[in-house]
C-alpha cells in the first residue's frame, strides 16, 4: 500500500491566507491606506505582516503566491509624485540649471 503523501514540504500558508494576500495585492495601495501609488514586493510583504494576514513571509514566497494567482509584479519607478513639500519647486528648478 502506497502512502497518500507525495513528498515535499507541506504548504506553509492556508488557502485563506493566500487568498487574502492576493486580494490585498489587487487593490491600489492608497485605497488600502498607504502613501504610495504602486505595490513593490517589499511594501506588500510589510502590509501583509502589518495586517496580520500572516506573521512572517519572505518576498520570494509572496512572489510565488502572486505568480500562482497569475498576478505579475511590475518593477516600476515613478517620479510623478513625492511626499517632499518642496517637490514642485525642486522639480521646476532642476530644468533651469
Amino acid at each position: 500500500m502506497k502512502p497518500k503523501y507525495g513528498g515535499g514540504r507541506l504548504p506553509t500558508f492556508t488557502p485563506e491566507e493566500r487568498s487574502e494576500m492576493v486580494k490585498l495585492a489587487q487593490i491600489p495601495p492608497q485605497t488600502a491606506g498607504y502613501p504610495f501609488t504602486n505595490w513593490s514586493l517589499s511594501k506588500l510583504k510589510q502590509a501583509v505582516e502589518e495586517r496580520k494576514i500572516v506573521s512572517s513571509i519572505s518576498i520570494e514566497t509572496l512572489r510565488i503566491i502572486l505568480s500562482e494567482a497569475r498576478i505579475t509584479h511590475q518593477n516600476t519607478k515613478t517620479w510623478k509624485e513625492s511626499n517632499d513639500p518642496a517637490f514642485e519647486f525642486k522639480k521646476n528648478e532642476s530644468w533651469m540649471i
